[in-house]
């Protein structure tokens, strides 16, 4: 068997972006660098010049002939939906400078684990029951924590839950990878 056989990746829908839902905190909270493919220089927590007032982008259909691959290739595996729709009830960081304060706050550390859970779910379709086994009890460790709230995920070392996630990652992948 092949460490990374050919197949469709099958992903929670929990995971999946659904833009529509969202008020473009991917367009707003991270800063752009012109040369990682966005187009311009554009700080963090200011809307890209592209924003429309009704959170959709103006150049979404000629993104990367306009010089934003990045954007075009950007997924936050459902975490801007989540901030918006599970954590804010649908509000937008137009709709107050407070709102938007929390939102910048939040939109990174749900992203970042958003990802992770992405991260896991296709690394669990990858091995056999017995070694995703221990992947399995992280995804749902993580997943507890976003369903936890605001103020729990505010509280949370993000960075040191990646550290973690990734460490047993290389320990399950590089020992299968060894094995051959």
């Amino acid at each position: 068997m092949a460490l990374w056989p050919e197949q469709e990746i099958t992903v929670n829908p929990r995971l999946q972006t659904d833009c529509a839902r969202c008020c473009a905190l991917c367009c707003v909270v991270p800063p752009f660098d012109a040369d990682q493919g966005f187009g311009f220089d554009k700080p963090a927590h200011r809307p890209c010049r592209h924003l429309a007032g009704d959170d959709r982008c103006h150049i979404h259909g000629e993104l990367a002939a306009r010089g934003f691959p990045a954007c075009r290739a950007f997924d936050c595996h459902g975490a801007g939906t989540w901030v918006t729709q599970s954590l804010f009830k649908g509000a937008c960081w137009r709709s107050s400078p407070a709102i938007a304060q929390r939102m910048f706050a939040l939109y990174p550390r749900y992203r970042m684990l958003h990802e992770l859970l992405w991260i896991l779910d296709v690394a669990i379709g990858r091995l056999p029951p017995a070694d995703a086994a221990p992947l399995q009890r992280r995804m749902h460790a993580i997943a507890a924590l976003c369903d936890g709230g605001a103020d729990i995920v505010a509280g949370t070392d993000v960075l040191g839950v990646r550290r973690e996630v990734r460490a047993e990652l290389r320990a399950r992948f590089s020992s299968r990878a060894a094995a051959g």
